[in-house]
């Protein structure tokens, strides 16, 4: 009786297993997902820029790639803000750059340290806590741009910021496909 029960534990196991990694193995199309993004030229370009393109790539690798992308851009608007800071003409106009960096910068709370837990999570194939990556990357990406509409600031780093907000748009699409198993 010990040893059915173990090769029917092994067996589930297996197809538990199996199924999970199936999940990873799904293919979207690009305009699906990009039909849900509220800039879908974005969305089409972003995803189609991975080398190699889009079509026929994986739900996971699509995450990857977009979790890559938004490492980079944030590093990107990162430098900008600290350049930003520098050059202030007052330190009203500095801290609304500061206010921005504490939300992208890497501490606790930030795009930064969210995209490294979405990327642990990617993973370990824990698409419930990437979800919630993804939303509190979101959140950060708003509080800076809240920040930045308290007064008028560099429109270079509004169109940075942008782009980040549209990227994690993209992320969240993704991160829902594979929480749903699409």
């Amino acid at each position: 009786m010990m040893r059915e029960n173990s090769s029917l534990l092994l067996v589930l196991l297996i197809l538990c297993f199996a199924s999970s990694n199936s999940i990873s193995a799904e293919v979207v199309d690009v305009d699906i997902i990009c039909k849900e993004a509220s800039n879908q030229s974005y969305c089409s370009n972003l995803l189609n820029s991975k080398p190699g393109g889009a079509k026929g790539v994986d739900l996971v690798d699509l995450a990857q790639y977009t979790i890559d992308v938004l490492n980079d851009n944030t590093s990107d608007t990162l430098n900008l803000i600290r350049s930003l800071i520098q050059s202030a003409e007052n330190s009203t106009v500095a801290n609304y750059y500061y206010h921005c960096d504490i939300d992208l910068l890497n501490h606790g709370d930030s795009v930064t340290s969210s995209l490294t837990d979405a990327q642990i999570s990617l993973y370990f194939i824990k698409y419930p806590a990437m979800a919630k990556d993804s939303a509190d990357i979101m959140k950060y990406i708003l509080e800076c741009i809240d920040s930045l509409h308290e007064d008028e600031t560099s429109p270079l780093l509004a169109k940075y910021v942008e782009n980040l907000q549209q990227g994690a748009q993209v992320f969240q699409i993704i991160t829902k496909y594979l929480n749903l198993g699409i």
